[in-house]
């Protein structure tokens, strides 16, 4: 009688796991919510420490503060676990020290529910801290789910829908879940977020030690052609209520994906000026592109066949690098008709990408 109950009690869930099964519907997490008593476990040399939406994490081997980025992942085939298995390997031997996947990580699948869970499984059997968020393609039910059926099997796989906050080593994450604009919501039951959600992100900020990286899908409202909020059409179409709140919360880091096209790149805020990898900046906002391996047109003329990025977290000396599953490559010329001898042969036109995924 003392094992059997010994057993029910040890498979019975902690606060915060029954915290995270309760909220199975929600869209964004409530930021003060708080367990009734905080709850800590160890992960792969990990503590977590879990006291409603907000969340310590602290690593045994303190190292660099080191994120790897991906977003779109948007299936589990073997063409795109092939290109995880690209990204993870490049994380590896940077010595990344968590990593950030941005929303879409299900779309156009039969069944959302599995590939969220087996997308976040994946990721999570790594060992590294795994946040996860969603974007404008999923249900939040079943992200929810998906989220879940990955924190069961590796307590490191956090879902920062319902995790406001973390505070890691080097890094203190700020999660805005969902997408601004409910036309380009891809299910009925989706997550959008409205202006008063981005309002608090600087409330949620307040007080962080460490460098404040903003996790949302979708960017903010910027300015130019470089820019991370351009669609191929050459339009920008950001939030412009994120962009205030990231200004106004004073939050010099972040990670956006969505807009497929302008992926590859980060920029300052106002998005009018380019960072190159390895350049060192005090204040980097990145869109990784999409971590896919299906080929996808960019706005600079070439086609991705999968992309992820690192940002390295160290003040003002703050670099990104991207990683890619494949060379970069530009549409083939078209052979110059008859009669056209001497005049320069016209490049294919890619396939029309989506104007906000």
């Amino acid at each position: 009688m003392i094992a059997i109950l010994a057993a029910l009690l040890a498979a019975a869930p902690g606060p915060f796991e029954q915290y995270l099964s309760d909220n199975e519907t929600s869209c964004i997490g409530k930021a003060d919510f708080a367990l009734a008593q905080s709850e800590t476990w160890q992960a792969n040399g990990f503590t977590f420490v879990a006291s409603g939406a907000k969340l310590e994490v602290k690593a045994e081997k303190k190292g660099a503060a080191k994120l790897g980025l991906l977003s779109a992942v948007k299936d589990f085939s073997p063409e795109t676990k092939k290109n995880l298995e690209v990204y993870l390997a490049a994380f590896k031997k940077a010595g990344v020290t968590a990593i950030v996947v941005d929303g879409d990580s299900a779309y156009g699948v039969d069944d959302q529910d599995s590939t969220l869970a087996d997308v976040f499984s994946f990721l999570g059997d790594q060992g590294l801290p795994v946040y996860v968020i969603i974007g404008n393609s999923e249900s939040r039910s079943a992200f929810n789910r998906g989220a879940l059926a990955a924190f069961r099997k590796n307590h490191n796989v956090i879902n920062l829908n319902l995790v406001r906050r973390v505070d890691g080593d080097g890094y203190t994450l700020v999660s805005l879940p969902g997408y601004f604009d409910r036309r380009f919501i891809g299910e009925t039951s989706g997550c959008d977020y409205k202006a008063e959600d981005a309002q608090e992100l600087g409330k949620i900020a307040r007080g962080a030690t460490n460098p404040v990286v903003l996790v949302t899908h979708g960017p903010p409202r910027q300015a130019g052609k470089g820019a991370l909020d351009v669609t191929q059409d050459g339009k920008n179409v950001g939030d412009p209520d994120l962009a205030t709140a990231i200004a106004e919360g004073k939050i010099a880091f972040g990670v956006f994906g969505h807009i497929l096209e302008s992926g590859g790149r980060a920029t300052d805020l106002e998005g009018t000026h380019s960072i190159k990898p390895g350049a060192k900046a005090a204040s980097i906002f990145v869109n990784p592109g999409p971590a896919f391996a299906d080929p996808w047109p960019l706005n600079d003329g070439r086609s991705s066949k999968g992309m992820a990025a690192i940002l390295s977290l160290d003040g003002k000396n703050s670099t990104w690098e991207q990683v890619l599953a494949g060379a970069l490559e530009k549409p083939k010329a078209v052979k110059a008709a008859k009669g056209t001898k001497g005049k320069k042969a016209a490049p294919k036109k890619p396939e029309a990408a989506e104007k906000a995924e």
